[in-house]
């Protein structure tokens, strides 16, 4: 595995993330930094109101009308997100094995080089 900085930096900037996977890293990874909470902060918020306002219902017996359809909003919310965020994994995984493969090494060499180009 002789291959250098610059060689790694040209694959990696052969396949740059898309704009879908930049925005799900930078605003649903845990290194996201606190100006940059808003949009996670605001789907939080969200779930954390129809999940109570779910429970809410059940504890206190409301009708199942009302219910249902805070949960069915729940669902639908959390299916978004939930895909969502899937789906930039996905894109990021392919985009990483392009790399891998221009660069002439496994997965987990790639993983070593990436550390040892850019361990902080």
């Amino acid at each position: 595995m002789n291959i250098t900085k610059e060689q790694f930096d040209e694959a990696y900037n052969m396949y740059p993330p898309n704009w879908w996977t930049r925005m799900a890293f930078k605003y649903f990874s845990k290194s996201t930094e606190r100006k940059n909470m808003k949009p996670s902060i605001t789907i939080t918020v969200i779930l954390g109101v129809l999940f109570m306002t779910g429970m809410l219902g059940t504890i206190m017996k409301w009708p199942r009308a009302v219910i249902g359809t805070v949960t069915i909003c729940y669902m639908i919310v959390l299916s978004i997100l939930v895909f969502s965020l899937l789906a930039a994994v996905w894109m990021n995984n392919a985009r990483i094995k392009k790399i891998a493969k221009k660069l002439g090494v496994s997965l987990q060499d790639y993983n070593q080089l990436s550390d040892i180009f850019y361990d902080d």
